[in-house]
């Protein structure tokens, strides 16, 4: 049995690994933790610092000798000092920018903890979560019968860009944004990870590269000696 924490930023994250990502693991002996760091002292989710996340990472990971760590992180939004943001700014692909801030997030990480580097697996999603979701707009719909009206808006979006982890970052456009047409009725921690079911993981990694090499990293970890 191999054990991986998995560090979310919010609840949706974590309802997400837990009801999505764990079940298919398991399959594989390949067992999910969810947990989610606690970005304020007063609030949980969102508003990642990286000090606060160094922190609880560096802990996380000297808990325990036997475990992996990973990350589920958005791209979108993280502050200009968190490790390789400011570094990967003039990158223009989101997959390559997120690949850069794991890089370095990794190394510093690592450091911090005084721990093997195979141990922490950093994951970084372009542009954030919602953009899983663009996967399959017609099954993103399917979840609630009014929101069959935005279909052709959402298509729009998704046929714009090379896929769905490319879908523009601008503070009016990034997925979530693009996702308030569903407004009200889309609550982002219900129907987030619910719509995520429904499309299936086979599918978003068919659609979403960069989820699906994380996906296949997690599956093909060795047991820790």
């Amino acid at each position: 049995m191999i054990e991986v924490i998995v560090v979310g930023e919010g609840q949706t994250e974590e309802i997400f690994v837990r009801d999505v990502l764990a079940p298919v693991l398991a399959g594989g002996d390949i067992f999910l933790e969810p947990r989610l760091i606690r970005t304020s002292s007063s609030s949980r989710g969102g508003g990642l610092s990286r000090d606060r996340v160094v922190r609880y990472l560096r802990n996380t990971l000297r808990e325990r000798g036997d475990t992996y760590v990973t990350t589920l992180f958005d791209l979108y939004g993280l502050a200009a000092g968190f490790p390789g943001v400011a570094e990967s700014a003039g990158t223009r692909d989101p997959i390559a920018r997120a690949r850069s801030v794991e890089e370095s997030l990794r190394e510093v990480v690592t450091q911090e903890a005084g721990c093997r580097q195979d141990r922490f697996v950093p994951y970084i999603q372009p542009h954030e979560f919602e953009s899983l979701l663009f996967s399959d707009i017609g099954r993103l719909v399917e979840v609630r019968p009014e929101w069959m009206g935005s279909l052709d808006a959402l298509r729009a979006a998704r046929q714009a860009a090379m896929s769905p982890e490319h879908v523009n970052d601008g503070a009016q456009t990034h997925p979530s944004a693009r996702l308030k047409v569903l407004k009200p009725t889309y609550v982002k921690t219900l129907h987030g990870p619910a719509a995520a079911q429904r499309i299936g993981l086979d599918r978003i990694c068919a659609e979403c590269r960069h989820f699906a090499a994380w996906v296949n990293q997690l599956e093909s970890l060795p047991p820790l000696r």
